[in-house]
C-alpha cells in the first residue's frame, strides 16, 4: 500500500507532528513494509495537478497537525480548501483516513473529530481505532507515573501508539474500494496552475448572494 502522510504543522518538519510524521514512516517502511509519501504543507507545494495525481496514486492518508486555538493549522485549512475540487473524485473516494494530533493541553479530541468528518465529506473513511491525540501534559503525567504500581496513566495515548493506527489505516487500504456509492453533489472543474497559499480562492461554487 502507499499511505500519504500529509503533514499540516505550522512549524513543518520542525514541529511534534514533525516528529510524528517522522515516527509514521518509520512504521509504515520498516514494520509494516508499506511505502510512505509525505506531504509536508509548509513547504513549497507542488502545482495543483500535482498534488491531485499524488492522492490519485495514495491508497490511504494519516493527516497531522498541531492544534491552534482550538482548529488546525492555518495551511491544513487552505489544503482542505484547495481539496474542495477533489470530492468524491479519485484523490480521495473510498479511502480510508486516519489523524494524529499534537495539543499542548486541550482541545486535540475536537480538531481529530473535525477533521475526519471533512475527510469523510471528500469521500474517505474512518478504520476503528484511527486517531491518536498526542499532549505535553499527557506526556509529562506518563513521565511522572512511570514504573509505578496501577499506573493510573497507562492508557493515556502515547507516540507508540501510532503502531496501532497505521496497522488498522493499512488493513483499511488494502480493502475494495469499487463497492462504494456517493451521494449526488456539483462536480467541480479540478484546477491547473500554481498551488494558491495566499489570495483570494474561487473554486466554482454558486454566489446566491447579490
Amino acid at each position: 500500500m502507499n499511505i500519504l502522510l500529509i503533514n499540516g504543522s505550522l512549524r513543518g518538519a520542525a514541529g511534534n507532528s514533525g516528529a510524528v510524521a517522522s515516527r509514521a514512516a518509520q512504521l509504515l517502511v520498516n514494520e509494516l513494509q508499506q511505502q510512505a509519501g509525505l506531504l509536508t504543507l509548509t513547504d513549497p507545494m507542488p502545482t495543483i495537478r500535482e498534488v491531485y495525481e499524488l492522492l490519485v496514486v495514495s491508497d490511504a492518508f494519516l493527516v497531522v497537525t498541531g492544534v491552534y486555538w482550538n482548529n488546525w493549522s492555518s495551511p491544513l485549512q487552505r489544503f482542505v480548501e484547495v481539496m474542495t475540487a477533489f470530492e468524491n473524485t479519485p484523490a480521495f473516494f473510498g479511502k480510508p483516513v486516519a489523524c494524529a494530533v499534537t495539543m499542548d493541553s486541550v482541545g486535540g479530541i475536537e480538531v481529530a473529530a473535525r477533521l475526519q468528518a471533512v475527510f469523510g465529506g471528500l469521500g474517505c473513511w474512518s478504520p476503528p481505532c484511527s486517531t491518536v491525540v498526542l499532549s505535553r501534559t499527557g506526556q509529562e503525567a506518563m513521565a511522572a507515573s512511570a514504573g509505578a504500581n496501577d499506573d493510573p496513566n497507562e492508557d493515556v495515548w502515547r507516540l507508540d501508539d501510532m503502531h496501532i493506527v497505521l496497522t488498522n489505516l493499512v488493513t483499511a487500504a488494502a480493502m475494495p474500494r469499487n463497492n462504494w456509492l456517493a451521494w449526488p453533489h456539483m462536480e467541480l472543474i479540478i484546477p491547473d496552475g500554481p498551488w494558491p497559499s495566499s489570495g483570494p480562492l474561487d473554486m466554482g461554487t454558486p454566489k446566491f448572494l447579490p
